[in-house]
């Protein structure tokens, strides 16, 4: 992909947001998409390629959002990211010049997505790439909901630290503070990761202001034995 993009606007300057999706998880995606928008300027083009049902009937979109261009596949994902945003315009990539020649019917992320990218970034037109539309797949990053016994919410990430990354916020917090993340009950909420003692797990707000629980030196999603979708009870 990234060589499709070179090959036509060489001047790309490339940023890898991550490799690290897990296949399929097409929401996962949406949230790290989301996290990370107002941090780029302008102007940028984001390729997002979480795609299960490449080849199949789903559609090949392209859409613009206070200046920024968005490209992949039309089943949710940048549209959920897009929540707080709104969508200002959107085409489906229907024009054949704009794609590489024998498309792979397992691979649009070369062979659809990238070259879209690029002639963005090129400067073409999103209008010139196919045909404006009004219907797309909507997605919806899971939130937070709340019962008699507290604030649900789930973990939404797990970093490269093992850190559990969740849907809740610090006005979900309870008081005193009390959290249960599958079988685990956790009473610590710290401001930054060595305020306890190596080993500790402890929950905090993190960079995303998302409620995370870590361990100091170790590894949360390995101690505490889950990860992505885990349930998450405040109260």
């Amino acid at each position: 992909m990234k060589g499709v993009i070179l090959g036509i606007c060489p001047q790309t300057q490339l940023v890898d947001l991550t490799h690290e999706v897990p296949p399929q998880a097409i929401l996962t995606g949406s949230y790290l998409l989301q996290s990370i928008l107002d941090y780029f300027p302008k102007g940028t083009v984001h390729l997002t390629v979480v795609d299960p049902g490449v080849g199949s009937r789903r559609k090949t979109v392209a859409f613009k959002s206070r200046g920024h261009f968005f490209v992949g596949p039309d089943n949710g994902l940048i549209p959920a990211a897009l929540k707080h945003w709104g969508i200002e315009q959107a085409v489906e990539l229907t024009e054949k010049k704009y794609r590489l020649p024998n498309t792979s019917s397992t691979f649009h992320g070369r062979d659809v997505f990238a070259p879209a990218a690029a002639y963005l970034a090129k400067g073409v037109p999103m209008v010139k790439l196919g045909k404006k539309t009004n219907n797309w797949v909507w997605g919806e990053i899971p939130k937070p909901f709340k019962t008699s016994k507290g604030w649900h919410g789930e973990v939404l990430w797990v970093d490269r630290f093992g850190n559990l990354l969740t849907n809740l916020e610090s006005k979900h917090l309870p008081k005193p503070f009390r959290m249960r993340v599958g079988k685990t009950v956790i009473l610590s909420f710290i401001k930054h990761y060595v305020e306890v003692k190596k080993g500790t797990v402890a929950a905090l707000i993190g960079s995303s202001g998302k409620l995370e629980v870590s361990v100091s030196g170790g590894n949360a999603s390995r101690k505490l034995g889950v990860g992505i979708g885990a349930s998450v009870v405040l109260g």
